[in-house]
């Protein structure tokens, strides 16, 4: 070290000479302890400390010293250099004025090196330093210079700012990286989607011939005031057409269960009557039904006939935006915009985990929640081995309250219960303000919000039973239950 890095070390051991002849130890200005708590933040950090000058090196070194970094040290730049490509470090601290290579041109090598050009690199000097050297060592490309001397918490503190800009810079580099890699599997998926449209060319354009004409009648009824009633009742004669004429094709397609939409829309329209829905959101919601699988027209018969555990990711993601697409398609035919609207969110979930706008509770559309239960419900009962009645109503009843609506689920158990005991289980079906102690519930107590108050299989007490009378002032149940025969 020459010139004023000589005086700093100068100025240095006379502080600390003086201030031990007085106390015994070295000042705080040096080793202080209110810098361990940023210490502790570089646990995994690797730094190379590169001095000429050992009695500085050890000064400052001891800074550093300790469990909360690995520490390697050097005694000039060129033996700096060989350490820093073995070591590779995320931090380097090193002397600007050296014999031989001085920190400056040690800082252009490392920035001219391909595996060391992130590394953060501070410059430090002593006293006598002017604006000039510091715009110097950061055209060198130094990210901090420091003055000597310094204190450990000064030090530590301009440490840890430097390494918050690299996290976040490195977390920007992950961002940009991860959005190049979504992009990819986007226009990876983009191109199996065209593929696939391609194989269903012929379908697509008799699906679209269907709805231009559905759409010119309409038009036409638009135009001619005079017969509006007569061109009305064309349309929605045709409209009826159509969508039998959909429901058709639907039940043509290989690999899947031929009349499921009229199952799922006989058991829908059973659940929304026992709710109080009628007139024409009665009627939306049986056309929604029939046409909930209207999306799955653009599946392949290959797709079709796979078994669902061998689904590609992008095949799932397919075929898990079914109503998005029959929403799509829906949604431009003149009077069938409600019906599209309900099959659009056949997949959301009551606690908002669904698409495809994670809508939740209330907020997802009446009708869609109550088909969704019913679709659910007729594809176990159509799937083969999918077990009894009960079995299905236990699957439901498990995500009730998340994937399902309470509520609904509730009005299935009560639609079922009509018919002769044996055929659901021995449940009994009462009001839940005639429940008794002893009585086994056969099914959870919901409150009108959704809330489950008590499990099945819960053996009824005194206590519960005047849980039951007190939650029902804060938040009304559900009348009616079923009990363990």
């Amino acid at each position: 070290m020459g010139g004023a890095s000589g005086q700093g070390l100068a100025l240095t051991l006379k502080i600390i000479k003086e201030q031990r002849q007085k106390t015994g130890v070295a000042p705080d200005f040096f080793f202080g302890t209110t810098g361990v708590e940023g210490m502790e933040r570089m646990d995994t950090v690797k730094i190379l400390y590169v001095d000429d000058d050992e009695d500085l090196t050890q000064i400052y070194t001891r800074f550093l010293e300790g469990e909360h970094c690995t520490l390697k040290t050097a005694g000039d730049a060129e033996e700096g250099l060989v350490i820093a490509f073995d070591f590779k470090p995320d931090l380097i601290i090193s002397d600007v004025a050296m014999p031989g290579m001085d920190g400056l041109e040690f800082c252009r090598r490392v920035r001219a090196s391909d595996l060391l050009n992130d590394v953060i690199f501070m410059l430090v000097s002593g006293i006598d330093v002017e604006p000039r050297d510091v715009v110097a060592g950061l055209g060198a490309g130094a990210d901090e210079y420091l003055v000597k001397p310094f204190s450990r918490d000064e030090l530590v503190a301009r440490i840890g700012a430097l390494l918050r800009i690299k996290e976040l810079k490195d977390k920007a580099d992950n961002a940009d990286k991860f959005l190049k890699d979504e992009l990819q599997s986007r226009d990876a998926l983009e191109a199996r989607l065209a593929e696939l449209k391609d194989e269903l060319a012929g379908e697509r354009e008799a699906l679209s011939g269907a709805l231009k004409q559905v759409s010119s009648l309409v038009g036409e009824r638009q135009k001619a005031v005079e017969r509006a009633d007569t061109m009305e009742a064309r349309a929605v004669q045709t409209l009826d057409s159509c969508v039998s004429m959909m429901v058709s094709a639907l039940d043509a397609r290989p690999g899947f269960k031929r009349g499921h939409g009229a199952d799922v829309a006989r058991r829908a329209v059973t659940i929304a009557e026992e709710m109080g829905l009628e007139g024409e959101k009665l009627h939306h919601l049986e056309q929604a039904a029939r046409l909930h699988e209207l999306g799955l027209l653009f599946v392949s018969e290959s797709l079709a006939g796979k078994n669902p555990l061998d689904y590609t990711e992008s095949e799932a993601d397919f075929l898990s935006r079914h109503p998005e697409r029959a929403g799509g398609l829906l949604e431009k035919v003149e009077g069938l915009e409600e019906t599209a609207r309900i099959v659009r969110h056949l997949f959301e979930h009551f606690d908002g985990s669904g698409t495809p706008h994670s809508l939740k509770k209330e907020t997802i559309p009446f009708a869609s929640r109550i088909v969704a239960v019913a679709d659910a419900y007729e594809t176990l009962a159509a799937w083969p081995g999918g077990g009894s009645e009960r079995d299905h109503l236990d699957r439901l009843e498990e995500e009730a309250g998340t994937r399902f609506d309470p509520k609904v689920v509730h009005c299935l158990h009560k639609c079922l219960g009509r018919k002769p005991e044996i055929e659901v289980g021995g449940r009994v079906e009462m009001s839940v303000f005639d429940v008794k102690p002893g009585m086994v519930l056969a099914s959870a107590i919901f409150t009108a919000k959704g809330a489950m108050l008590l499990p099945e299989n819960t053996v009824l007490t005194d206590e519960y039973i005047r849980q039951i009378a007190r939650y029902n002032r804060i938040d009304p149940l559900e009348e009616t239950i079923f009990i363990k025969g």
